[in-house]
């Protein structure tokens, strides 16, 4: 008698071009998305993705400038965050679960890092901020200026804040994150990831979890005297230590 073929975990496809796949992406993610995740229901049309607004955008890792050259860790989180990217999500405050169809900037970085193992990220961006400061990882930033020395130790793998992205009674006033994803190959311009409700990737505004042009002021109105300002980076804790992390293979219950 033969033995019962024994159940083998799924895996996930590594990302790539854009083909259409977000459905199936979505569906392989659902069984872990992240427990605790804030919700609420959208405001009228808030699921749509607006007018003129590009669709998200994804890379592969090979087209990252060093992607290899990262620790082992920091490449880990980098795909996830790029097969994230490749889910057709579009932007939804207040969430942190791709099965809802959308997410929000820091729920993004919250899915991201508890598929990497790292179990006590904060939901919010101020959260998220507070966490990294506290660790003694961040690096603050004045200078408007994407190639200021201030950006010196901006590393793969880092987060990045901004305040002002929005009014918000949050202590500290950190609205906004994403994670850096270094220099693209084909440009040699810096690039991040998260989902945002209008920021540009190759100067095309973008409505989801997308790839992004690393830019410390958002485009349009955001620009003006009293807008939104980056505030610094920092290493996430715990991350290079490989301090609870999973491999590719591994998901959570």
């Amino acid at each position: 008698m033969n033995p019962k073929p024994q159940p083998q975990p799924p895996r996930l496809p590594r990302p790539g071009p854009r083909t259409g796949a977000g459905p199936l992406l979505l569906a392989l993610l659902l069984s872990v998305a992240p427990a605790g995740a804030q919700e609420r229901e959208p405001a009228a049309g808030e699921e749509k993705r607006p007018a003129g607004m590009a669709p998200d955008a994804s890379l592969r890792p090979e087209d990252l400038a060093d992607f290899d050259r990262q620790p082992a860790p920091v490449r880990e989180l980098i795909r996830q965050a790029l097969l994230l990217t490749g889910m057709d999500l579009t932007y939804r405050y207040g969430s942190a679960d791709p099965a809802t169809g959308g997410i929000d900037c820091s729920g993004f970085v919250y899915f991201v890092l508890r598929r990497c193992g790292i179990r006590d990220v904060p939901r919010t961006a101020s959260g998220q901020y507070a966490w990294v400061r506290k660790a003694g990882n961040f690096r603050a930033v004045l200078s408007p200026n994407p190639d200021s020395f201030e950006m010196d130790e901006l590393r793969p793998g880092d987060l990045l804040f901004w305040e002002g992205t929005y009014a918000t009674k949050n202590d500290p006033p950190v609205s906004h994150s994403m994670i850096y994803l270094g220099r693209e190959k084909a440009t040699g311009e810096r690039v991040m990831a998260g989902a945002s409700d209008g920021r540009t990737y190759h100067g095309k505004p973008r409505w989801g979890a997308s790839v992004f042009d690393f830019r410390p002021k958002f485009p349009g109105p955001e620009e003006a005297p009293g807008g939104s300002r980056f505030v610094g980076y920092g290493k996430i804790p715990g991350l290079e230590s490989g301090n609870g992390l999973r491999g590719p293979e591994e998901r959570e219950e």
